[in-house]
């Protein structure tokens, strides 16, 4: 039988996880957003704007999904 403890960890760990491999998709859009600011660098700077915006959504509904699941265990 899993205890309160093991399951929050389990969560925390699988957080964890998931965040590890979404971290690529945030340094490109970091790399983005450092681009030049020439003609093109404008529409990366933007597109890199949306994409750490996303990103930080993305963020906030794993706190979310883990604080809801912590809350059930």
């Amino acid at each position: 039988m899993t205890t309160e403890a093991e399951a929050n960890e389990k969560t925390r760990r699988t957080i964890e996880e998931i965040i590890q491999q979404f971290q690529p998709i945030e340094h490109l859009f970091d790399v983005m957003g450092a681009a030049d600011s020439g003609v093109q660098g404008v529409f990366v700077r933007r597109w890199a704007e949306i994409g750490m915006s996303l990103a930080t959504a993305y963020r906030e509904s794993l706190d979310q999904i883990a604080a809801t699941s912590r809350g059930r265990n």
